[in-house]
């Protein structure tokens, strides 16, 4: 549910969004009946020549194209919760349960969700997975139902890891050879627009 303050004069400042963050992480039981996760009408469109820009790719990873932002001046890779004061990941902090706290963070608003359940209005879902102590990966879903993904410094992509569109990441394949993300973490909501910059953070 959202809730609205308003000043005295009536003009709106700050939404505050309550939801229940007390969704159980996901495991590889974790069943689900519907095909294709609800749309709520904020996803974005799938955009090679967006991401795929050479004054892009490098510099942008999984976490900025699932936030949805590309930054100018961005001269190092984003990392959940550096920008609201976390270190950066490590093997050792590589957990579900601290990349759900990474990512509340740094985007105010979001929250965990199924993947049956439509996201809010303005709000779209992302999914995370773990290759534990390794590397994380996220995903996220466009306005076609179906998800994408950005690996590293890499090409935008639609498919898995069998070269099959994704429709649910869950349930797709997520070995990619060099990794397995093998470890799924949760579904989330996220707004784009409530998303810390990180520009003046990797500004140079």
């Amino acid at each position: 549910m959202i809730k609205q303050n308003l000043k005295k004069n009536n003009q709106p400042y700050l939404f505050r969004i309550k939801n229940n963050n007390d969704i159980p992480l996901l495991t590889k039981q974790t069943k689900i009946t519907k095909e294709f996760s609800p749309l709520s009408g904020a996803e974005t469109k799938y955009e090679p020549q967006k991401w795929n820009n050479p004054d892009v790719i490098s510099s942008h990873n999984c976490y900025s194209y699932a936030m949805g932002h590309v930054l100018n001046k961005l001269t190092d890779k984003a990392q959940p919760g550096f920008s609201s004061g976390f270190n950066y990941v490590n093997d050792t902090n590589m957990t579900c349960k601290n990349f759900k706290k990474r990512l509340l963070k740094d985007n105010p608003g979001s929250y965990i969700e199924n993947f049956e359940n439509r996201c809010l209005d303005g709000f779209y879902k992302v999914f995370l997975a773990l290759d534990v102590g390794n590397d994380y990966h996220w995903w996220k879903q466009d306005d076609t139902q179906y998800w994408s993904h950005k690996p590293g410094a890499t090409e935008i992509s639609k498919v898995d890891g069998n070269k099959r569109l994704i429709k649910n990441p869950l349930k797709s394949s997520r070995n990619f050879g060099l990794r397995n993300y093998d470890k799924p973490c949760f579904f989330a909501c996220v707004h784009s627009d409530l998303t810390r910059t990180l520009e003046d953070i990797f500004e140079k």
